[in-house]
């Protein structure tokens, strides 16, 4: 019988990170803020309070994130 092919090592190194997004930028500034403003939030919550947030800002505030 015929040996199974062998199987291609996996590279240790990890491929590089895309730079984040602005969203992203600003979830990861403002997520602390908004916590302790209503501890209470759930992590989905949290969630839609940051996306209204966002959504709240102006063209020239969110290009300091989307730099």
């Amino acid at each position: 019988m015929a040996k199974p092919a062998a199987k291609a090592k996996k590279d240790s190194k990890p491929k590089s990170k895309k730079p984040l997004k602005g969203f992203m930028l600003f979830s990861k500034e403002m997520r602390p803020k908004v916590k302790a403003e209503d501890p209470d939030l759930t992590f989905g919550g949290i969630g839609k309070r940051l996306g209204e947030l966002w959504r709240g800002l102006s063209d020239a505030e969110k290009a300091k994130y989307n730099k």
